[in-house]
C-alpha cells in the first residue's frame, strides 16, 4: 500500500475524539488537544499498552503532545485527541 506524501500535514484526514468509547482506525499520529488520560492504546510500538496499565499512574498526555507510529486503537478516560489517518 502506498503512503500519501500528504499525511504528514494531515491531508489524509483524521478524527477528533473526546469521549470514553473505544475507537479503532489506521492512524500515524495522535495529538492531545488538552491534558488527556489514555486508558487503552495499541499500535506498532513495542509494549505501548504497558503505558496504560500503570494503575496509579496511567498514561497522561499533556496538551499538544504528539505520538507517532502506526496506531489502531485508543480509549480515553479524560481529555481529547486528534488522530491522523495513515
Amino acid at each position: 500500500m502506498a503512503t500519501s506524501e500528504y499525511r504528514g500535514v494531515g491531508l489524509n484526514g483524521g478524527e477528533f475524539i473526546s469521549d470514553t468509547s473505544s475507537h479503532t482506525g489506521r492512524w500515524f499520529s495522535i495529538v492531545a488537544m488538552e491534558d488527556t488520560t489514555v486508558t487503552s492504546i495499541s499500535g506498532n510500538i513495542n509494549n505501548i499498552s504497558d503505558l496504560t496499565t500503570g494503575g496509579s499512574s496511567p498514561l497522561t498526555l499533556s496538551a499538544n503532545t504528539a505520538l507517532y507510529g502506526a496506531f489502531d486503537e485508543i480509549t480515553l478516560a479524560t481529555g481529547s485527541v486528534i488522530v491522523y489517518n495513515r
